[in-house]
């Protein structure tokens, strides 16, 4: 990892010292610089204070991805009760299928993640997808084919 990195890391780090309920915060932060969360930042993390297997748990249930390339499409599918009910599970299984991906594993190219979300906070237009970020709410599975492919272009 470049020297450059790491300075920018350790700063942003520093500015969430001490406070161990900021650390989704600090990790949304991570994605939105670096398009991941760099593989140093988990140990520089434990000076919010918390412990590293704290920090590996809660990243890994909210599906962030740990790597020092950039994912360049990140695709959560909710799976809130209201998206489960609307089939959101068979729609995470042919997303997969589709790109040949696992769940929650980041492809080996490091272009795509898709992965099972908490709730989106589209209930009323359920199932909800997010990609790169921007929800598609009531999505269908050729939109988001569709949406993918360019996403990956």
């Amino acid at each position: 990892m470049e020297r450059e990195t790491i300075i920018t890391l350790e700063r942003m780090v520093a500015i969430h010292a001490g406070k161990p309920g900021e650390l989704l915060m600090l990790a949304e932060e991570l994605m939105d610089h670096f398009g991941t969360i760099p593989e140093a930042a988990p140990a520089l993390m434990q000076q919010l204070g918390l412990a590293a297997g704290e920090i590996q748990s809660i990243l890994s249930f909210y599906h962030y991805p740990v790597s020092n390339t950039p994912v360049r499409c990140r695709v959560e599918v909710c799976g809130a009760l209201s998206c489960h009910l609307k089939n959101s599970a068979d729609l995470l299984h042919a997303l997969c299928e589709t790109f040949s991906a696992e769940p929650g594993v980041i492809k080996a190219d490091s272009r795509l993640l898709i992965s099972r979300s908490e709730c989106l906070s589209h209930c009323d237009h359920a199932p909800t997808v997010s990609v790169n970020g921007e929800n598609c709410a009531g999505a269908d599975l050729p939109g988001l084919i569709a949406r993918i492919r360019e996403a990956l272009s």
